[in-house]
């Protein structure tokens, strides 16, 4: 289903009022952010639900202001509802440092999402079907992908998403490279200064069937 206009906006209504203080009425009551467990009810429920099951780790409690977490159903998510979630997630670390100084001052100790929790989340997927259909997603691809920028630059390479678009997500693994130990090893050695040579070695590999990658084990 499309993404009513109106949600990116919702949702960053409702991050500032988790996050900013209001100069001009009571600074006593703000609203409550989702609990990491809330978010993996959702995706947990996805295409993505082994990797959440797989992947058990735990997560130290916060002393937060009153934070208290809701019993949640999810069948089957939405894509519209996985990518407000991810705007949710990115737009609060955003303005939460933005805002930092300022929620130090007034003695607040508000939740973080840890990078690990975050790097759980199929991010770049998401982004990917975003961009595909922004017929109905258009709203929210440009602010998630400055997010992405901001946060996970190694997700955002420009390189990387050049190469995603020539390959295309059906032919990926028609990638023309003749697989060589000395090739594979000097693609991981400039994994830092040319990240795009050493993805498009693993792309090949992947394209291969075990026995025929063994030989570089």
């Amino acid at each position: 289903a499309p993404l009513h206009p109106v949600m990116p906006a919702l949702v960053e209504v409702y991050v500032n009022s988790i996050l900013v203080i209001n100069n001009k009425g009571s600074n006593e009551y703000f609203n409550q952010p989702i609990t990491e467990e809330e978010i993996k009810k959702v995706f947990r429920n996805s295409i993505f639900g082994i990797n959440f099951d797989s992947q058990i780790k735990s997560f130290a409690p916060m002393e937060i202001d009153g934070e208290s977490s809701i019993d949640i159903s999810i069948e089957k998510p939405t894509l519209a509802s996985q990518l407000l979630l991810m705007y949710y997630l990115l737009l609060y670390e955003d303005i939460r440092l933005t805002n930092a100084a300022m929620l130090i001052s007034n003695g607040r100790n508000v939740k973080s999402y840890s990078t690990a929790f975050l790097s759980e989340l199929p991010i770049k997927y998401l982004l990917h079907q975003a961009q595909k259909d922004q017929l109905s997603y258009g709203g929210l691809f440009s602010p998630l992908l400055r997010l992405l920028a901001t946060h996970f630059p190694q997700l955002s390479l420009v390189d990387d998403w050049m190469d995603d678009q020539v390959f295309g997500d059906t032919c990926r693994h028609q990638v023309d490279v003749k697989l060589s130990e000395t090739f594979i090893n000097d693609a991981f050695k400039c994994i830092e200064l040319n990240p795009y040579k050493t993805g498009k070695v693993l792309k090949a590999m992947l394209s291969k069937s075990p026995t025929e990658i063994w030989p570089f084990a």
